[in-house]
């Protein structure tokens, strides 16, 4: 049987209520609900501990019952789903990924101690760290993501079996490199954030003796101002890893400049997911919201004139001819002879407006803007930017 409860998280959210702050007793906020997002608890499997899934759908999830998706699996849940899940939606928004499940994976319990839990999981090798030895259980992981998330998300979420990605940051990027050297065709994209590399290479020597390839898209970064050996480590480790031919998708090294360990996840999350989600979707700059026409892109703006008085003084006359002035704005717009309209609100003591223009040359786009009535009776001015030349040209 299927049990899935909504995705919630404890902020205040007062939005969705009309009762103000103070007139709600302390404790009693509700909390923020991740829209599409559902919670998955998986079998238990371990007497230790047991494992849920954050499960964030893509918008048309419920609305296309035939399709299926690609799906990315984030470690440390807990800590990073959220901002991979918003990651995913700014790169969708620009067509830099397709619709994809972002799932991030945790812990059942009140309070788990996360960091424990994380470090027995997500690492190859057992180390000892302050007064604790750990460690050493990521085959036991990955056996887990293989064996009980992936099937559960074919299942119940049409996740596409051809389009998998594994991502994690620090300790969570030594494992998805490890499973990337232990499985390398459980995943077809792999993004190393930050990796703690010093369990991996004696895993990566044997791999690359094995003679396997990896077929996936790779990505690892390290941040400029990580701790000194930690980053060394990883410059050197990324040395061995250009030098290997086994990456038959992709290999990419990045590093993130200005930050450190924990702030380098927003742009190696970001940069990590394009570029191993590339081969899905569109590369490149965007699409011009103008097409490609032949001609240039123009944007006329508009401001008033010395001649034109304060608004409670102007004339009949004046106002009429602004009037027209944005009554030929809206039928230009309207007309499609302009791309774009802007002005300020009617109630605006001051009338500025542009628009953006489609013209073969500078000449064509003034003399548009002065065919405008205020512009002819002298009470507004303008001036024309060239926004963009006609595509093939690169000169004014």
């Amino acid at each position: 049987m299927r049990f899935a409860t909504p995705l919630a998280f404890g902020l205040a959210c007062t939005a969705a209520f009309a009762r103000a702050d103070g007139d709600r007793p302390e404790g009693r906020y509700p909390p923020v609900v991740v829209n599409n997002a559902e919670v998955r608890v998986l079998p238990r499997t371990r007497e230790d501990r047991q494992y849920q899934l954050y499960v964030g759908l893509p918008a048309s999830f419920r609305t296309s019952p035939e399709r299926r998706y690609p799906v990315v699996f984030v470690t440390d849940g807990y800590y990073d789903f959220q901002g991979v899940l918003s990651t995913y939606s700014n790169l969708f928004w620009d067509k830099s990924v397709p619709e994809m499940i972002v799932v991030g994976i945790g812990y059942v319990g009140d309070h788990p101690d996360y960091e424990v839990l994380r470090v027995d999981d997500l690492t190859p090798m057992q180390f000892i760290k302050g007064n604790r030895a750990g460690g050493g259980q990521a085959a036991q992981f990955l056996h887990m993501i293989e064996t009980e998330a992936i099937p559960l998300l074919e299942r119940d979420y049409r996740a596409d079996p051809a389009h998998r990605i594994l991502m994690g940051c620090s300790l969570g990027g030594c494992f998805t490199l490890y499973a990337m050297f232990s499985r390398p065709d459980l995943f077809q994209g792999f993004v190393a954030v930050g990796p703690f590399v010093a369990q991996l290479w004696q895993y990566e020597d044997e791999f690359a003796k094995s003679g396997r390839a990896v077929d996936a898209r790779v990505f690892v970064s390290t941040a400029e101002y990580e701790w000194p050996n930690y980053h060394n480590d990883i410059l050197l480790f990324n040395e061995r890893l250009q030098t290997r031919s086994y990456f038959k998708g992709g290999y990419h090294f990045r590093i993130v400049e200005n930050m450190r360990h924990a702030g380098e996840k927003a742009e190696g999350y970001t940069q990590g997911l394009r570029y191993v989600a590339e081969t899905m979707a569109e590369t490149g700059p965007s699409v011009d919201q103008y097409g490609d026409p032949a001609g240039a892109v123009y944007e006329v703006a508009f401001a008033p004139a010395a001649a034109l008085k304060e608004a409670s003084s102007r004339t009949p006359g004046q106002a009429d001819l602004l009037a027209k002035h944005l009554e030929l704005l809206k039928q230009r717009a309207k007309a499609r002879s302009v791309v774009v309209v802007l002005q300020t609100p009617d109630a605006d003591p001051d009338s500025y407006s542009s628009f953006f223009v489609i013209a073969k040359d500078r000449r064509e786009a003034e003399e548009i803007a002065a065919s405008d009535p205020a512009v002819a009776a002298g009470l507004l001015t303008f001036e024309v930017f060239l926004l963009r030349l006609p595509h093939g040209e690169s000169g004014n």
